[in-house]
């Protein structure tokens, strides 16, 4: 399920604050999702949107209004 999150991020024109803003969370526990030691995991919603804001979804692409 979880590829690598930081390429999704990047590729989503995010910052590491950007994300940590964009999905409610601290920097500091962005920064562990995006760990290579241990990494906590992106929730499945989480990832969806990831996937979404990085244009990478298989099924799902955003449309601006």
């Amino acid at each position: 399920m979880q590829t690598d999150v930081k390429m999704l991020r990047v590729e989503a024109g995010l910052t590491q604050a950007d994300a940590a803003e964009r999905f409610n969370l601290s920097l500091r526990v962005w920064q562990m999702k995006e760990s290579l030691t241990k990494p906590v995991p992106l929730s499945q919603g989480e990832y969806e949107l990831l996937l979404l804001l990085a244009g990478r979804h298989p099924h799902f692409t955003l449309l601006s209004k």
